[in-house]
């Protein structure tokens, strides 16, 4: 019995010794070409990865740099993603019951570029869990289902204003917007000069399901305004989204006075609002206002201005 226990205790000791020198030496980047391949097969996209390394010190821990993806055809510096690192902890358990765990994977610069449409660039801290039901790179991200939350830092939309793009749509009054832009406070008048859109962190949780991205409750703010909605984004790019657009409170109330019929689309606190839709394919996305919902607010309310006139007048 004796010497089965320091046999054992042996076998056991060289076991863990092996299992160290795999862990400190094993490289990820003998995998990395096969990765590349197996994602390229599942995206339609092109995807270069420059290193990449695992660690089993404290779960499964994946770092990457250098990553980008773009359409094929296109060329790197019109690349579709990029992201200069990437460290994703993930819960081995989970892994046994097929399911993925992401506990956090933080992408600290994140560049999205759809080609002609705004680009979009943040900090992304995100945690999900992941069920794929499907090996077959045909299926899996058909199958694939999770839940999660995303938290933005930094978040910044280049190349579009969005409180200009709202003003410029109130062109159905003559006049209207270059007065409001001429009489705006200024603190927003270098704000609508701003070729950006800035926005405070940003919060999500979001659900993943036949083949899309659903965010139920959105909420997205800046500086001088904030959305809120609901929508999905597909992996064919393709994109549906419908918001509520609400001028912050001060804004508002120097709009309202600078253009008194702009107090019939503002809400019981008094913040303008106006519906807007946020549609589709990359790169061809379109962010239009709800202008029937604009111009029957505006002249429902000025017909029933009118006939209180009138019955005044009697």
């Amino acid at each position: 019995m004796k010497k089965i226990f320091i046999i054992t205790a042996s076998v056991l000791i060289l076991l863990l010794i092996a299992a160290g020198l795999f862990i400190v030496t094993f490289d990820a980047n003998r995998y990395k070409g096969a990765l590349i391949i197996k994602l390229e097969e599942s995206m339609g996209k092109d995807v270069a990865i420059d290193n990449i390394s695992l660690s089993f010190l404290h779960g499964l821990e994946v770092k990457a740099r250098g990553i980008a993806i773009k359409d094929k055809g296109k060329i790197w510096d019109n690349a579709l993603l990029k992201a200069e690192s990437l460290e994703a902890s993930v819960r081995i358990l989970p892994l046994l019951r097929k399911y993925i765990q992401i506990e956090r994977l933080l992408i600290p610069e994140l560049r999205i570029n759809p080609g002609d449409s705004p680009s979009f660039r943040c900090g992304l801290d995100l945690n999900m869990r992941i069920s794929i039901n499907s090996l077959s790179q045909d299926d899996m991200l058909k199958t694939l289902s999770a839940k999660g939350n995303a938290k933005l830092q930094n978040a910044v939309l280049d190349n579009m204003n969005v409180l200009k793009a709202a003003l410029d749509k109130l062109n159905m009054l003559p006049g209207l917007v270059q007065k409001l832009k001429d009489n705006m406070p200024e603190k927003y008048r270098d704000l609508l000069d701003q070729n950006y859109t800035a926005f405070k962190p940003i919060n999500a949780d979001f659900e993943i399901k036949d083949g899309r991205i659903f965010f139920d409750e959105l909420l997205v703010e800046s500086s001088a305004f904030y959305l809120t909605g609901k929508g999905s984004i597909g992996i064919e790019q393709d994109i549906d989204i419908s918001v509520d657009l609400f001028i912050q409170k001060d804004l508002s109330n120097a709009l309202i006075n600078t253009a008194p019929e702009l107090r019939y689309i503002a809400d019981d606190k008094g913040l303008i609002k106006m519906p807007m839709e946020i549609s589709g394919k990359v790169p061809d996305i379109m962010v239009m206002p709800d202008l029937e919902y604009v111009i029957q607010k505006l002249f429902v309310s000025k017909g029933q201005e009118l006939l209180n006139r009138l019955l005044k007048g009697k």
